[in-house]
């Protein structure tokens, strides 16, 4: 079985990293079944976790969406120097503010980098 590629990138600080998370964000777009890549800001940064949505977005009440989530953090992170290093991710990850999509080939790469696979 095909191993889901994540089709977004969540921003969150360390405080966030914990499973489950107090009120995990997401795109409004996000349904159950869904992957996304856990991306930790501050020092340090770099993709740290996969995240497994198993519900569809909802809406929050102070605004935004959230939906609940396993968290599934990586032995070895990858951190931001070898995202940017990388042709097809650095346009990705250059410049994040904000949870976004994933492009499927950006998506694929990513796993294809996360060695080992999260626990």
């Amino acid at each position: 079985m095909r191993t889901a590629v994540p089709s977004s990138v969540l921003l969150w600080n360390a405080d966030e990293l914990s499973d489950p998370p107090a009120a995990p964000c997401c795109l409004r777009s996000t349904r159950a079944g869904e992957r996304a890549a856990v991306y930790r800001t501050g020092p340090g940064g770099g993709v740290v976790a996969l995240v497994e949505f198993t519900a569809d977005a909802e809406p929050r009440a102070d605004g935004g969406w959230h939906a609940a989530v396993v968290v599934r953090p990586l032995d070895r992170p990858l951190p931001r120097a070898a995202l940017l290093a990388d042709d097809l991710l650095a346009p990705v990850f250059r410049h994040l503010r904000s949870r976004r999509r994933l492009p499927e080939a950006a998506g694929e790469r990513l796993m294809a980098l996360l060695d080992p696979a999260p626990r």
